[in-house]
């Protein structure tokens, strides 16, 4: 242990663990039931910072993420990408034949849509808050969980049941304080309601040359019809401080979500 202590969705047998483990493999690391839960003891300082999955390759981005990211005084520190398999699990002796309940996280759930829709047509599948979860509630043979590893007494039903082999999900490490190295950066922000105005302000990135990697909108939530829009930048390794200046002028709402570097 270095003293440091990481808040993460779950328990050991979650991809958030591994994640987390791979930000810092020495850090204690903490469970929690929820992804907000996980990053809200980051902010309440319970631990020095937290890890959450925020995007996935196949089931798009992860909402209650970007959401606490939105609402809290916290920023990304760092990122990683993982290949994240899913497997159905089981209690030792079930087989795929007498399954009628599967349970899992609904990003988990999302990625193996299509197994799901074709290998268990009549089952109930049925979203938790975390595939640790969905390993607690799957104790007997006519149940199952998809999920990274079983836990003690479970065993693999059948592996790699995700729709695209190459399934990845981008984790961040979110932290009370922003970072001043790395060569990537996020903001969210608002446009005033007129034509042009989102176009005015995302043509700030190009006028300085900055490549946009990500743009997604997400209600504002205060009214039907009014959004939000997170954008992820290549920063170059340079301040951003001249971007976010200009974009202050035809946004509002304005966020700094950090600046970091992705660990590999």
């Amino acid at each position: 242990m270095n003293g440091i202590k990481i808040a993460y969705l779950g328990d050991k047998y979650t991809h958030t663990y591994a994640a987390a483990k791979k930000f810092d493999a020495d850090a204690e690391l903490v469970g929690y039931h929820t992804i907000y839960q996980s990053i809200d003891a980051a902010m309440r300082g319970e631990c020095d910072y937290a890890v959450a999955p925020i995007e996935n390759s196949c089931g798009g981005s992860v909402t209650e993420t970007l959401d606490a990211l939105r609402a809290l005084p916290l920023y990304i520190r760092s990122e990683t990408v993982l290949h994240v398999p899913q497997h159905l699990i089981s209690v030792a002796g079930a087989t795929a034949d007498g399954i009628k309940t599967i349970y899992s996280h609904p990003q988990a759930l999302a990625q193996c849509d299509g197994y799901l829709r074709t290998r268990f047509a009549d089952a109930e599948a049925i979203a938790v808050s975390s595939t640790a979860e969905a390993l607690d509630l799957e104790t007997s043979a006519d149940k199952a969980a998809i999920a990274r590893t079983p836990a003690e007494g479970q065993v693999i039903v059948e592996a790699e049941i995700e729709d695209v082999k190459n399934n990845s999900t981008r984790f961040v490490l979110i932290g009370n304080s922003p970072s001043d190295r790395g060569d990537k950066c996020s903001v969210v922000f608002e446009t005033p309601n007129r034509p042009g105005a989102l176009t005015e302000a995302l043509s700030l990135f190009g006028a300085h040359g900055l490549n946009m990697t990500k743009i997604e909108s997400r209600p504002h939530k205060s009214e039907l019809g009014r959004y939000v829009f997170f954008v992820d930048f290549e920063c170059g390794g340079q301040s951003p401080d001249r971007l976010l200046a200009e974009l202050a002028v035809h946004a509002s709402g304005l966020k700094y979500l950090g600046r970091y570097d992705c660990v590999k």
